[in-house]
């Protein structure tokens, strides 16, 4: 196999062989590792399809250094260069920028840029594998899987063991499995289309949960959702059917999500049997405005309203607790084990907030608020965004062209700096539980 790396900013990309191939199952590994009985939370299938030569101990990979401790790694684009940089969390270095079009998905080992005609799908090159009782931590040089193309590429949904990635121009679904990707390998496993649109499918309970496109205009949002087996068969969900205006998509261990014009659509598995039902959480009444995205944890779905203030909801329970804020959220997010809130309004102020009560713990200007001279707004600080991974949160600031890191809890206390230049935007952690 070969993968093609990454390369400088200023080279062309060029191929270098990286063997990939998942090696012993769960039976091979041992004991003792002192992240024993945590929870395995993040990326199930990661470890899928290791079923090779039981001398390959832990779900090694070839080419791989297995290590200590999580490797991670910070994925920060730059839509403006059209630029992509891996920074080493661990030592502060960046590892390499490459060209790549803007980052618009990521899970923890994959990132999924899209640009005009296709999604390029990279492996960062850390990534965690979960044995139920202990992890095991990997450490590669990062590179291009490939590429899906697309006509007019949009969202990418990672979740589970499964990727879907959804074409607007035509409502084309493809639908790829993440072990797969490990050996550099891009076939889809299931394909349907629902109709042009823009629109979004969620993989989740061993099917597909999609988003059908309107009646009367493809040019609206979507009000309708449908399930799709593997082979791409359809079938209706249960429950709860009418979500307006669909945008905004998501999922927790237990439940696929979308954001609708009342409230949030939760998605989930019967106990009994495949069905899937569909539950819709009225926003609460101190929501301003309705939501156009989510963020989520293990178990709990940050909830920006587009008026002001974030809400936090348990998909479990339905219920809601709302953090306020001085302006419109345009980033947030929860931390892979629900421990941390970090939000980020239009006007630069970052707000850590308890979990569990909506309460603000901390506020403060972590971005510049991209006024010029006159009042007038750039959109540059609009493209700021934020991203927690268990210990430390991390901002963009497109205006300064640096990423910081903070300490979340304790009172958003700033620990490092890294200055890239350019205009940081979106971001992502990689390698983490």
């Amino acid at each position: 196999m070969r993968r093609t790396a990454i390369t400088t900013r200023s080279g062309a990309v060029t191929a270098a062989a990286l063997a990939l191939g998942l090696a012993a199952g769960l039976t091979a590994c041992g004991s003792g590792d002192e992240d024993a009985g945590q929870d395995a939370g993040q990326d199930a299938g990661q470890d899928a399809g290791q079923d090779t030569a039981e001398a390959s101990p832990h779900g090694y990979v070839e080419g791989a250094e297995e290590a200590t401790e999580p490797q991670l790694r910070l994925a920060v684009s730059d839509a403006d260069a059209g630029t992509l940089t891996l920074v080493d969390l661990l030592t502060g270095d960046t590892v390499q920028t490459g060209d790549a079009a803007e980052l618009h998905g990521s899970d923890n080992r994959y990132l999924f840029t899209t640009g005009e005609d296709a999604t390029t799908v990279t492996d960062s090159g850390v990534w965690t594998v979960d044995h139920g009782d202990h992890f095991h931590y990997y450490r590669s040089d990062p590179g291009t899987v490939g590429e899906v193309p697309a006509e007019k590429p949009g969202h990418v949904m990672s979740a589970d063991t499964r990727v879907a990635f959804f074409d607007d121009a035509n409502g084309d679904v493809k639908v790829y499995p993440r072990a797969d990707m490990d050996d550099d390998v891009l076939e889809p496993v299931t394909e349907f289309s629902v109709g042009a649109h823009h629109g979004v499918a969620v993989p989740f309970a061993d099917q597909v949960v999609s988003t059908i496109a309107p009646e009367k205009d493809s040019a609206e949002l979507p009000d309708t959702l449908a399930v799709f087996d593997e082979a791409g068969e359809k079938s209706d969900l249960a429950g709860d059917v009418t979500c307006t205006d669909i945008h905004g998509a998501a999922t927790v261990r237990d439940a696929a999500l979308f954001a609708c014009a009342d409230g949030v659509l939760t998605v989930t598995e019967e106990d009994t049997s495949d069905t899937l039902t569909s539950t819709l959480v009225p926003y609460p009444e101190d929501a301003e405005g309705r939501a156009w995205s989510l963020a989520a944890g293990r178990d709990l779905v940050g909830v920006p309203f587009e008026d002001g203030g974030l809400g936090l909801l348990d998909p479990e329970t339905g219920t809601w607790t709302v953090a306020p804020t001085d302006a419109p959220v345009t980033s947030a997010a929860v931390s892979p084990d629900d421990g941390s809130v970090l939000a980020l309004d239009e006007d630069g102020t970052g707000y850590a907030v308890d979990p569990d009560t909506g309460q603000v713990l901390a506020d403060s200007e972590l971005v510049g608020s991209g006024v010029e001279a006159g009042g007038n707004r750039t959109d540059s600080a609009d493209s700021a965004a934020v991203v927690l991974g268990t210990e430390r949160g991390y901002v963009s600031d497109p205006t300064s062209g640096t990423v910081t890191e903070l300490d979340v809890a304790d009172g958003l206390r700033e620990t490092r700096e890294f200055n890239l230049g350019g205009t940081p935007g979106a971001l992502a952690v990689t390698g983490g539980k």
